[in-house]
């Protein structure tokens, strides 16, 4: 997930490189062939790695672009196109990609920034309505827009930053028993830590990377699985 155009460093090219692969992983385990054997698990657990990473990009993203109308901008384009291969690889038509939900909780920040406290708040709450009156879900729902949220709004206190993210984080896993999402708190130390290696990546890798690598799993899963 690029940050901003202008927002570019060493440090979040390893992590989006981290963010990329793990999720690469996570979405090949869904191959029958793999889904079949005992290296399924193993890659679902790798996965939860990345839904964190690219939840703290959107948030440093916000706080540090020049101009959020081309953000959102490029994030819807890049939504919008990934959402047929989402729907035809993981067979869940009424279900939105990551990005939709990333784009709720950029809303949510705008109108926090605004100090329009409730306005925001039922947007945080839309996915989970939508589904329950529509059955039409965002990928991680509300707790996703809650943890761009919490990394936005302790930005500068890692601490406070990390905590917040473990408490959605053990909600999240004992309200829907998706308890192999906790493993996602291992994301922390890899996000805030230093790390030597320096990588550059181009501009707008992940937008063209989300829908690309969804589509080419889904025409493997019909040629070969």
């Amino acid at each position: 997930m690029q940050l901003d155009d202008t927002v570019v460093n060493k440090k979040t090219d390893f992590l989006k490189l981290i963010a990329a692969f793990t999720m690469l992983l996570d979405h090949a385990a869904l191959l029958s062939i793999i889904a079949s054997s005992n290296t399924y698990i193993a890659l679902r657990i790798i996965g939860r790695l990345a839904f964190p990473i690219f939840a703290y990009y959107i948030a440093v993203g916000f706080t540090h672009t020049h101009n959020l109308k081309k953000y959102v901008t490029r994030l819807l384009v890049c939504a919008v196109v990934s959402q047929i291969p989402f729907a035809l690889y993981f067979k869940e038509p009424f279900n939105l990609n990551i990005i939709f939900t990333f784009l709720f909780a950029i809303a949510v920040l705008y109108f926090l920034k605004l100090r329009w406290h409730y306005t925001a708040f039922a947007l945080a709450l839309l996915p989970v309505c939508t589904q329950i009156l529509f059955n039409i879900s965002t990928d991680y729902s509300t707790y996703g827009i809650l943890t761009v949220v919490a990394f936005y709004i302790f930005m500068q206190e890692k601490t406070k930053a990390g905590l917040a993210f473990i408490i959605l984080t053990v909600v999240f896993s004992v309200l829907t028993s998706s308890y192999v999402q906790l493993f996602s708190i291992l994301a922390l130390p890899i996000i805030y830590l230093k790390h030597p290696i320096g990588i550059k990546m181009p501009k707008y890798f992940f937008y063209y990377f989300y829908p690309s690598h969804i589509m080419v799993l889904y025409i493997l899963s019909i040629l070969f699985f």
